[in-house]
């Protein structure tokens, strides 16, 4: 209680007590849907089936994708993002870098929805419009 109220006082970063610090430069912008793509995992080949040609109607929602394979985070479908492999996975307490998981991020920050399974546009876009922007994680 003392740390909360010298907050208060005081003034704290955001980073400090930001849900998913590595993912702040997306705050309050849009949903972050982020792709751990094991490297001994089959269900990368089905989620880039999900994905293909979908890239306009994740921009139209305004959701952005991350990837996260190889010990780098890559920005759509090709770019490098400028965040940690190893803070974003510590910061959504992601699987380790041999498995599959899917992760949506809201604009808050929290982790609206994770699935072990390979996840479609559609779903994303229908659990997006079904979560009010209080709800606690869904889990697949």
């Amino acid at each position: 209680m003392l740390k909360s109220f010298l907050k208060e006082i005081i003034g704290a970063s955001p980073a400090l007590y930001d849900p998913c610090p590595s993912l702040l430069s997306f705050r309050n912008k849009c949903h972050v849907l982020v792709l751990f793509e094991g490297s001994a995992d089959d269900r990368c080949e089905l989620q880039e089936e999900y994905l293909a040609n979908q890239q306009e109607a994740l921009a139209s929602r305004d959701i952005a994708l991350l990837r996260v394979a190889g010990g780098g985070v890559f920005s759509s479908f090709e770019a490098c993002a400028d965040i940690s492999a190893d803070q974003i996975r510590a910061d959504l307490n992601g699987p380790s870098p041999e498995e599959f998981e899917a992760i949506l991020v809201g604009p808050d920050g929290a982790i609206k929805f994770r699935s072990g399974r390979p996840v479609s546009v559609q779903n994303v876009v229908e659990l997006i419009d079904r979560l009010p922007h209080s709800d606690p994680v869904a889990h697949a």
